[in-house]
């Protein structure tokens, strides 16, 4: 039973590093609304992920079990788990946590909730699992953890280049036009169907910010046809965000890429950021566009 209970725990570290490096722009930029600059964001967050990855493997293989991994996976958890406290009061209970990355969204309670359960069976397992030195232990796990802590950056090289998002098209008809300069400053732009529902979903997180601030900067692209607005608008209520009405599907699908909500996050028509409206919050929108 007690192996079990550790290749449950090693599966989570081991689960939780691969979704994280599957799409790891989303956590970097956890990091980044920390107030860390870019490049050291991209760094601690391919950092963070080895070391979930070395954990996960120090649990399967059981390499210094008493001695250094249940001591060092239970202050990892711990340190988390006061990270999700401290977004837990300055934010709420809003958004994903990051925990698995896009695959598995876990709200900051569900998460510490997540994190106390493993800290809890890290201690069980310290009473009912003993530890099975290898008679190579010291060099096995010194290349288990080179390879570990390796992964994130050779298979995820940094990469500074930031893709560009031509908004001009917006702009070529003068009577149906964006109401405000989207090409120049940061702006949170998302591309919607009128018919989607996640669409109305997140429109409704926009109309949330823009009631609690004004100036936050949100707009919506909406595409669909002509008398779908009027039900859009009639469920979501934001029909006061700043919007435009864009029927040019073939440039909006340019733009949008295949799947809706498309939310980027444009500093002078450079995307910085693509992020899940499940991920959205307006504390991190308005202190992204204050930097």
């Amino acid at each position: 039973m007690s192996w079990v209970l550790l290749l449950i725990l090693s599966g989570v570290f081991i689960f939780s590093a691969i979704t994280k490096l599957v799409a790891i722009d989303p956590f970097e930029w956890i990091f980044v609304d920390m107030g860390i600059p870019s490049t050291i964001a991209a760094f601690l967050a391919r950092f963070f992920i080895g070391f979930e990855f070395l954990l996960g493997l120090f649990l399967l293989a059981h390499f210094y079990l008493r001695r250094f991994t249940y001591p060092a996976t239970i202050a990892f958890l711990v340190l988390l788990t006061i990270y999700l406290l401290f977004v837990l009061i300055h934010k709420g209970n809003n958004g994903d946590c990051g925990c698995f990355g896009d695959t598995l969204p876990m709200s900051p309670l569900l998460g510490i909730i997540k994190n106390l359960g493993l800290i809890l069976l890290c201690y069980v397992l310290r009473i009912i699992y003993p530890a099975k030195p290898y008679k190579y232990q010291p060099t096995l796990a010194t290349v288990v953890a080179i390879i570990a802590l390796s992964i994130p950056f050779l298979f995820v090289p940094f990469s500074q280049k930031k893709a560009p998002i031509n908004l001009d098209v917006l702009y070529k008809d003068s009577t149906n036009r964006p109401s405000i300069e989207l090409r120049k400053g940061k702006h949170v732009i998302a591309f919607m169907s009128l018919g989607c529902p996640h669409c109305r979903t997140a429109a409704k997180l926009f109309k949330t910010f823009y009631d609690k601030d004004s100036t936050t900067p949100v707009f919506m692209v909406l595409n669909g046809l002509p008398d779908q607005s009027a039900d859009f608008f009639r469920d979501t209520k934001a029909e006061k965000v700043p919007h435009l009405l864009f029927n040019g599907m073939n440039d909006f699908l340019r733009l949008a890429g295949p799947y809706v909500p498309a939310i980027y996050w444009v500093n002078n028509g450079i995307k910085e950021r693509k992020i899940s409206y499940t991920k959205l919050d307006v504390i991190s929108i308005n202190d992204w566009a204050k930097r």
